[in-house]
């Protein structure tokens, strides 16, 4: 019996170090990816993947799409070739679907070999020239199934290109194997899930540090700009501390935060990730030296920048219940973009006129030209919130010709629901930060499902509130926007525009405002041609079609500059010839001369201490108070 205690022992000890042996080997199990740029000029980049198989077969999976930018992508597409090996000799790779490849394994580290094609100007991609590569690991690193959990690492070569001599590297990944501060080596992410949610710029840029709360903040701007940094880095600083105040704090877990801003000749854009954003902006968007107030375009740049930062609290740990585990392979819907992105739009704004950087006569302006934008689109009164965000992948992110008529802006709408439900908040003693701040702390751990903002206002005893605001996301109808804006101190009302761009503002022109085309044109071949046509106005009851061209009206030549002459001089309410190529026919039909509609926002102080409490600004810097009774107040 003794014999078969101590046989049973030395069994079980075994068993006990073999499991020891598996947790560990385990915990060194990692999916190591090599990055290599083969040619700057081609914008060629070779990707190897190395790991041990834990499985007969293994599928290799490039994501659709990338989270925070809801349109497949097809990143796939960029593969130019692939294949396989181990030490025994080539694998057999079967391709599934237009991302997905099936691979053969012995049971013997595998080695994976891809060409990409990286040549995508946006955030959301890979992009490579002679002055930067731009690393999304969404649009780069193939998934390699059961091995999603387990540590990523990738490792990247600098070029061996001479114009890549002076290039480093900025990401918000963490730098192992002794690769050091903004160095070509190897990183790692805890699983394949942080991987692609660390967007990597390598290249040529400066740096700029500051903290929050004890946490470093990178602000990393590629090229060489004729730009004050020190500045943009000490207005992103109040930014961000203004957004911390929204939430009350920094994320808990949030160790590090990287802006990474990639400066070019044409380009905007940004995309949240959970320690970083990578951004896109014009050259001259950064701030001029030695200048005052920000100008409009890095007035822009500082509203990107801090709509981004707040997708670190509200999209990036708080998010709909659909993305807890988000699927990649195809569309994944949610019906709360608007509470996402139209809040978050509604504080990026705001931060700036919190924060000082910008008056509020400056504010009020850019909220003027998004409430334009919102009511002069007939569609204010054909899709819902709801619709549009769960629709997003196929109408707001594909917008085509008629979209004016038919698709609503989740951002810009949902910013002005964040408005209304600011002003009721705020007349009843609360605020909408007070909101944020209750859901972020009730559904960070779990996600918001279609109801959480709702309960959440019930909950907080605005009962009222909620089902007005659950009308106000469901129904297709123009919010009330005159009320919320009386209840915070504002009157709003509509003047008409003078052109297209014209969306804020009062009027000083002694002159009446030009009949309203109804219609976007645009000078194509030396033509002004439809672009867009809204419903029930002049263009549309005339009979205009997207692609005709413009010829003459009333028997007079169409050019950019006669056009608004002519539309201001001939006499309202009569019909008069509009001569057009329509392909290769000519053409002539009735435009009725209509007034153009009051749709352009103007707003006025009538409550100083009111608005003062909502922008926290002093009485003193509000712009002076002018309500003219002529223009009406509807919305």
């Amino acid at each position: 019996m003794q014999a078969d205690n101590q046989q049973l022992a030395v069994i079980i000890t075994g068993l006990i170090s073999t499991t020891l042996s598996l947790r560990q080997w385990e915990r060194h199990i990692v999916v190591s990816y090599l990055l290599q740029v083969q040619d700057i000029s081609s914008h060629a980049i070779i990707v190897t993947i190395n790991f041990t198989p834990t499985k007969d077969v293994h599928q290799l999976c490039m994501p659709a799409w990338i989270p925070g930018s809801y349109m497949v992508r097809d990143f796939a597409r960029n593969i130019i070739s692939i294949s396989a090996r181990d030490e025994q000799g080539p694998l057999a790779t079967q391709q599934l679907d237009k991302q997905s490849w099936q691979l053969a394994c012995r049971q013997l580290p595998v080695t994976v070999s891809y060409h990409i094609y990286a040549y995508d100007m946006s955030v959301r991609a890979a992009y490579v020239d002679d002055e930067l590569a731009v690393l999304n690991p969404a649009a780069l690193c193939l998934a390699v199934s059961d091995l999603t959990a387990v540590p990523q690492q990738i490792t990247l070569f600098k070029p061996a290109a001479q114009q890549a001599a002076s290039w480093r590297v900025a990401t918000a990944l963490t730098p192992i194997n002794g690769t050091g501060f903004l160095a070509f080596g190897t990183y790692q992410a805890a699983d394949y899930a942080s991987l692609i949610d660390s967007p990597i710029l390598a290249g040529l840029f400066t740096l700029q540090q500051f903290d929050i709360d004890g946490i470093p903040h990178y602000l990393v701007v590629s090229g060489n700009n004729l730009t004050d940094l020190t500045r943009f880095a000490s207005d992103l600083q109040q930014i961000c501390q203004q957004q911390r105040q929204v939430f009350g704090s920094l994320p808990a877990d949030l160790d590090q935060y990287w802006f990474l801003l990639w400066v070019t000749e044409q380009g905007y854009g940004g995309l949240e990730h959970k320690f970083s954003t990578l951004l896109l902006c014009n050259r001259f968007d950064l701030p001029a030296n030695a200048t005052a107030e920000p100008d409009d375009n890095y007035q822009q740049l500082l509203a990107l920048c801090s709509h981004e930062y707040f997708h670190t609290w509200w999209v990036k740990r708080l998010k709909p219940v659909e993305f807890q585990c988000y699927r990649l392979d195809a569309e994944q819907y949610s019906s709360q973009l608007w509470l996402y992105e139209g809040f978050t739009s509604y504080f990026d704004d705001l931060a700036l006129v919190h924060s000082g950087l910008i008056s509020p006569q400056r504010y009020l302006s850019s909220l003027e030209k998004t409430i334009s934008r919102v009511s002069r689109s007939p569609s204010d009164s054909v899709q819902s919130l709801a619709a549009s965000s769960f629709n997003a992948w196929t109408k707001f992110y594909k917008q085509d010709e008629n979209a004016v008529n038919a698709v609503v802006s989740y951002y810009a709408k949902g910013a002005l629901l964040a408005l209304c439900l600011e002003a009721d908040l705020q007349q009843q003693g609360s605020s909408l930060q007070q909101l944020c701040q209750y859901l972020y702390q009730q559904y960070a751990a779990r996600g918001t499902d279609e109801q959480s903002l709702f309960s959440s206002l019930h909950a907080l005893g605005f009962s009222d509130l909620a089902d007005t605001a659950r009308a106000w996301v469901e129904q297709s109808a123009p919010l009330p926007l005159a009320a919320a804006a009386k209840k915070l101190g504002l009157a709003l009302s509509f003047r008409s525009e003078r052109q297209p761009d014209d969306l804020s503002g009062t009027d000083d022109n002694p002159l009446p405002a030009p009949a309203s085309l109804s219609a976007n044109v645009k000078l194509q071949q030396g033509l002004l041609t439809v672009t867009q046509v809204r419903n029930d106005g002049a263009a549309q009851q005339a009979g205009l079609m997207v692609g005709d061209q413009l010829l003459a009206l009333a028997g007079r030549k169409i050019t950019e500059q006669s056009l608004p002459q002519l539309l201001q001089r001939l006499a309202e309410h009569s019909r008069q010839d509009l001569t057009i190529y329509r392909k290769d026919r000519l053409l002539t039909l009735q435009l009725p001369i209509m007034a153009a509609p009051p749709k352009v926002a103007m707003l006025q102080v009538t409550q100083p201490e009111q608005v003062s409490r909502w922008l926290r600004q002093p009485e003193s810097s509000l712009p002076a108070v002018a309500v003219d009774p002529a223009f009406p107040a509807t919305s």
